[in-house]
């Protein structure tokens, strides 16, 4: 096979599309290689949002230049956000053979084709619909410990500094049952993490098809898959399903007591959806469904409580889950002995139930579908980012409390403390809306990590705009922050219509002040953590010593440790012993890790 190099360059979404990029390509007969020496082509997958990103590409493009002038048969290919803004340009004056943005990656065999006789392509058309739903990512970028998941691509907010609306094009959500898959496939690769991935993530929103039961002697799962269908309830033969048939007609007719008071409890209580009792669900009968809310509800008599009994249970509920189900379970005492607290479980269960509207009339929302990639997932530590503040809502904060695996950690990008300059920004939210949602965060996920975007010099950015900026930083008490000075991207509606009139040397002094007030934050940040004890997910070796590992909590915070025959990948308890601005230091704690308190 031919042999391609993927550089990627920017943002985690830019990760996530040379993967993409990486399996489409493998179609045209090119193997991913790490090394410009083996290469057949080179692919840049590039990044607009600042000046300085560019620049490294040209720094790029001009050395592979000079590999081709040398003799070197090469072919280069520019990708991405500087593909899309850059256009032409990038062949006419640096030496590019293929240009494709970011919606043209399903064409790249035949664009390549075309290279290879010859000819200069180019294809930056935006799309309003490709989501690349059916496009299984090649694993290439980093260690199997995180990967990356995109829902959605584009953006609609139009803030007048940001270029990404204009290379990326409108936004457009993937279909629920492509991202499950997708996670699932990285859970059966061994990875430990997901990250979900979009410019604005809160803003998800999806059509919600209604459930499908498939007859394995007529359709296959991929066939409903494809056709749209969200959930793939699949028997194992037209046989066994008729005589689940029969002996759910049987359980109908002879409930036990309890069974009998729970139909009259979900009957009687105006609950605002339908129940049905002994339904078949796969290879399964169970006690109640609810198929609107995709909710199962088991009632275990006194056999259940016998060890066989319950290693069967688990495993039946961990199938139902992984068909997109909640499942809540009681015995038969609580049935029958406190109807009121059953209700109540019923009830909060029918509220954060991730999936609505089963008639296929609904819309799965972003905290929805973070409940279900969790619940799909439950071994696995789930991130996403990034949030709009205006879009943070408190039913996602309460997700991230409720769900296990969801790591308390938001990126809640703010660019500016200073209402005046939010509104020239278009953020569409005031200082005093986002200090809001940070208050929601801390009283509804007390112990989230919390980091964000800001940067100095904005147009028309006043002495006292910037001060604003600092004193929100100290108000929110940052765990980190990416700081930038202000680059006027060409395109823009900040380049048309506003003037960029604050020196080089004032954004300079304004984002050091910036970086040195985010040091103190993340210094006291970390301080607080000493003693504290942590799981630590183990992502590689310390750049220090090899005989240290470094790992990340769920808040995000990078921690050392000593190797001590621990493995990456592994995820173990460790009490913080040290800090600075930077890191945390600790050692193994003699807590259980998440596994052995799992066994235990």
């Amino acid at each position: 096979m031919k042999k391609l190099l993927i550089e990627t360059y920017g943002c985690q979404m830019n990760v996530a599309d040379s993967e993409v990029v990486a399996a489409i390509m493998g179609v045209a007969g090119y193997e991913v290689c790490q090394t410009a020496d083996e290469a057949d082509a080179v692919f840049l997958n590039t990044c607009s949002v600042r000046d300085n990103a560019e620049q490294k590409i040209i720094s790029r493009l001009e050395f592979y230049n000079s590999l081709k002038r040398k003799g070197r048969r090469l072919i280069v290919g520019v990708l991405g956000c500087m593909a899309e803004r850059v256009k032409e340009e990038l062949i006419e004056h640096h030496g590019v053979d293929l240009v494709a943005g970011p919606d043209s990656y399903l064409r790249l065999p035949d664009l390549i084709a075309q290279v290879e006789v010859g000819q200069k392509v180019i294809d930056v058309e935006l799309s309003t619909t490709e989501t690349y739903r059916d496009i299984v990512p090649q694993r290439i970028c980093g260690p199997h410990i995180g990967g990356f998941v995109s829902i959605m691509r584009g953006c609609n907010n139009f803030c007048h500094y940001c270029i990404v609306p204009y290379t990326r094009g409108r936004e457009r959500s993937r279909d629920v049952e492509s991202i499950l898959r997708e996670v699932r496939d990285l859970r059966d690769r061994g990875f430990k993490e997901v990250t979900l991935l979009g410019q604005n993530v809160n803003s998800y929103k999806a059509p919600l098809n209604p459930p499908v039961r498939v007859d394995s002697e007529t359709e296959t799962e991929e066939k409903i898959q494809r056709s749209g269908g969200r959930t793939a309830y699949k028997t194992a033969s037209p046989d066994i399903y008729k005589l689940l048939e029969v002996l759910a007609k049987k359980n109908r007719q002879y409930p036990t007591e309890a069974e009998k008071a729970m139909w009259e409890l979900l009957k009687g209580n105006n609950l605002g959806v339908s129940f049905r009792r002994q339904h078949i669900i796969g290879d399964y009968i169970v006690d109640f469904v609810c198929l609107q809310k995709d909710l199962i509800i088991e009632i275990d008599g006194g056999y259940h409580a016998q060890k066989e009994q319950k290693i069967y249970d688990e495993e039946r509920t961990a199938s139902l889950r992984r068909m997109g189900f909640d499942v809540i379970r009681f015995s038969n005492e609580e049935v029958i002995a406190d109807t009121k607290q059953v209700l109540k479980k019923i009830q909060t269960a029918l509220q954060h139930s991730p999936i609505t509207g089963g008639d296929g009339g609904g819309q799965v929302t972003f905290p929805q579908l973070l409940r279900l990639v969790a619940r799909a997932v439950p071994e696995m530590r789930v991130r996403f980012t990034t949030s709009h503040p205006k879009d943070m809502s408190d039913e996602t904060l309460r997700v991230i409390a409720e769900e296990p695996n969801v790591c308390r950690h938001i990126h809640l990008p703010v660019q500016s403390g200073s209402n005046d300059v939010l509104k020239r920004m278009n953020r569409k939210y005031t200082r005093e809306w986002y200090l809001d949602r940070v208050a929601a965060i801390r009283r509804i996920v007390p112990d989230c990590g919390l980091s964000t975007d800001i940067f100095a010099g904005y147009c028309g950015e006043t002495e006292e705009d910037h001060q604003m900026s600092l004193s929100l930083m100290r108000e929110c008490q940052y765990d980190s922050a990416f700081m930038f000075k202000y680059s006027e991207r060409p395109g823009t509606y900040a380049s048309k219509h506003l003037k960029d009139d604050v020196p080089e040397e004032v954004k300079i002094r304004r984002l050091n002040e910036l970086i040195a007030l985010q040091n103190e934050l993340s210094a006291e940040s970390n301080r607080r953590c000493i003693g504290k004890e942590y799981d630590v997910l183990l992502e590689g070796v310390s750049k220090r010593s090899r005989d240290q590992l470094f790992g990340r909590t769920e808040q995000n915070k990078v921690v050392i440790v000593d190797r001590a025959g621990h493995h990456i990948g592994e995820t173990i308890r460790v009490r913080i012993t040290d800090s600075s601005s930077a890191t945390l230091k600790g050692e193994t704690s003699p807590q259980p890790s998440p596994k052995e308190r799992e066994r235990a």
